[in-house]
C-alpha cells in the first residue's frame, strides 16, 4: 500500500498578505481543496493508496464537511496536544492546544506529531530554559503518542 500525506501548512494565507493563496477565498480554501480532489482519487482503491491531507486548524470543519461519502481523503490535524481530556476527569482549558479529543470530535482521522516546526518551537523553549539534552523533545513528542494511544485503547478510534 502507498500512503500520500500532504501537509498543506499555511498555502491558506492569501497573496496580499504575503501568502501563496490564489485558489479559494481563505474561509472556503480547505473544504474546495477536499471538494476538488476526492473525485479524482476515487479511482484508486483504499487497499491500494491512502490519502491523508492535514490542515490549519481554521480549516479542518470545512475540509470535513467537504467530504462525500466514501471519500477517498483522511482529513487530519497538524498536530495535537500532549494532553487532553477524558470523561469524569479533569477538564482543562487547553486554551491554545488543539487536544485529540477535540480534533477526533471535529472529525480528524490521522494527525502529525512532531513536525519540523512543532520540534523547533519545543527546543527553543527548552534551550531558553537551559536544557541541553537534545532528547528532551522526543520525549515531549512521545507523551502526545502515549495520548494518542491511550485514546485508542480507550476506544477513540483516532
Amino acid at each position: 500500500m502507498k500512503h500520500i500525506f500532504l501537509n498543506l501548512k499555511r498555502f491558506d494565507i492569501p497573496k496580499e498578505y504575503g501568502g501563496v493563496n490564489s485558489i479559494a477565498p481563505i474561509g472556503e480554501w480547505g473544504s474546495f481543496i477536499v471538494s476538488n480532489t476526492q473525485e479524482q482519487l476515487k479511482k484508486y482503491t483504499g487497499e491500494d493508496v491512502e490519502f491523508a491531507m492535514y490542515f490549519p486548524e481554521a480549516h479542518l470543519i470545512p475540509a470535513v464537511g467537504a467530504l462525500c461519502e466514501n471519500s477517498p481523503v483522511k482529513v487530519g490535524c497538524q498536530g495535537v496536544y500532549r494532553d487532553d481530556t477524558a470523561v469524569g476527569g479533569g477538564f482543562g482549558a487547553f486554551t491554545t492546544n488543539r487536544t485529540a479529543n477535540a480534533a477526533k470530535a471535529i472529525g480528524c482521522t490521522t494527525t502529525i506529531i512532531g513536525h519540523c516546526e512543532e520540534r523547533k518551537d519545543k527546543a527553543g523553549i527548552l534551550a531558553e530554559a537551559g536544557v541541553t539534552d537534545t532528547k528532551a523533545v522526543n520525549r515531549l513528542l512521545n507523551t502526545v503518542s502515549e495520548s494518542l494511544l491511550k485514546s485508542r485503547r480507550d476506544g477513540k478510534r483516532y
